[in-house]
């Protein structure tokens, strides 16, 4: 769910637009495949069952580092006492480095498998007890949310609003169109902002640590 407290809200709406770059930038270099979005692969996966074992190893190797990546995370989270959101970021972070250096020596495949790697783990930046983490970078259920909101909203039933999903899917949004914005330029450009952009995460994961501001 959206975050309340200023830092960490920041830190939820930073996320969602680095998935956002990310996944339009692995989008337009895999031809239609997605690397935080994976009801898209899973629809491909089904869509390309019928062709043969070479068409459904892509959409399913991306689930599966995806899949892979939101386990490791988890095991972070759940086992780091003290630094877990930076850990997590720090991570990802080396991730995203290697995937922006694969990317730059022509290997889509390697951007592509670690980057859905990386977009597993940091939905587990929030991460909470056994509870399920804040979904950053998918946005199906912030849109179903929105439409109970306007149903709250339409029947005068305030109680039932659940704000700050709007903002999470406009984030999302806006990162990609950076992402596809800055591939009008030069492929290499967007994992190169996405790095930067991890770095500052990770920063402001760390601040918000430092001071002790572990609690969602």
């Amino acid at each position: 769910m959206p975050q309340n407290r200023p830092p960490l809200r920041t830190l939820q709406l930073g996320l969602s637009a680095l998935a956002g770059l990310l996944d339009a930038t692995g989008f337009l270099i895999a031809n239609g495949y997605f690397v935080s979005f994976m009801s898209g692969n899973t629809t491909q996966l089904g869509v390309n069952a019928l062709d043969g074992i070479g068409s459904v190893l892509l959409p399913a190797g991306l689930i599966a580092c995806f899949l892979g990546g939101v386990t490791t995370g988890a095991a972070v989270g759940w086992t780091s006492q003290k630094w877990p959101r930076t850990i997590l970021l720090a991570i990802s972070l080396v991730l995203v480095s290697v995937a922006t250096a694969a990317y730059a020596l022509g290997s889509t495949l390697g951007f592509l498998i670690t980057t859905a790697f990386a977009m597993g783990l940091v939905n587990n930046v929030f991460l909470r007890d056994d509870r399920s983490s804040a979904g950053v970078t998918y946005m199906t259920g912030a849109l179903v949310r929105i439409g109970q909101n306007f149903a709250a909203r339409m029947l005068g039933q305030r109680d039932r609003i659940k704000p700050g999903y709007g903002a999470l899917w406009l984030c999302l949004l806006a990162g990609a169109v950076l992402g596809t914005w800055l591939h009008t330029f030069d492929g290499a450009i967007g994992p190169i902002v996405a790095v930067t952009a991890n770095a500052l995460l990770l920063v402001l994961a760390w601040r918000t640590e430092a001071r002790g501001d572990l609690q969602e």
